[in-house]
């Protein structure tokens, strides 16, 4: 289902992932496979090293040869032939795609690659009639936070809280009437829920969905 949403991770006072994801964001979709990620042992560890190979993209800077060159290979229609290198389909198919969702974290903490690179979507969350969803790790503050979108009232505090002037094109599209995503639950990743404890936790959010 398309449930659009972000999954970010923050490091050392700055967001290392901030990815955009299409489908099934729901708690009970992109929600849990973030938990089942985190919950495994060994794996927070392995975001967090493999952290230090991720930046993002810089169209217009050190990258813009390398983005040039994938969107001349790449078809514009599907049955346009596709030219893309297998360099090019891999690091498409592992970090930029928007059908990974939670599978992000797992391409990154796997990755072999000596550099990582990322599209920085953070922005996105500040548009929550789109943004239904966000899931953000944050390494500073040890914590798990689901976010809901659709959120008509101002933010006072909290990570997303921001100055308007910064979105005001998103509050000029949408009549200035959606902020950004909303915090409903925080988790310690010292103390992780179990899948049905995280459910249970988020019900009404389905329910009212």
């Amino acid at each position: 289902m398309g449930t659009r949403h972000l999954i970010a991770v923050q490091s050392e006072g700055e967001y290392k992932i901030a990815q955009y994801g299409q489908w099934d964001g729901y708690p009970s979709g992109q929600g849990t496979t973030v938990l089942s990620f985190l919950s495994e042992e060994g794996n927070i560890a392995k975001l967090k090293d493999a952290l230090n190979k991720c930046r993002f993209i810089e169209d217009e800077g050190r990258d813009k040869e390398f983005i040039e060159s994938y969107n001349k290979n790449t078809p514009e229609w599907s049955n346009d032939p596709d030219n893309r290198t297998e360099a090019q389909r891999h690091w498409f198919e592992s970090y930029c795609t928007r059908d990974l969702g939670g599978k992000i974290l797992e391409s990154v903490a796997k990755s072999e690659d000596d550099e990582i690179l990322l599209r920085d979507n953070i922005t996105f969350a500040h548009d929550s009639l789109f943004c239904e969803y966000a899931y953000v790790i944050d390494f500073d503050t040890n914590t798990f936070e689901v976010f809901e979108g659709f959120n008509e009232s101002p933010l006072t505090e909290g990570r997303f809280v921001t100055d308007d002037s910064k979105v005001e094109r998103l509050k000029d599209d949408h009549d200035r009437k959606y902020h950004p995503v909303k915090l409903l639950k925080s988790y310690s990743l010292s103390e992780l829920p179990t899948e049905e404890q995280f459910l249970e936790d988020l019900k009404p959010v389905e329910e009212e969905a």
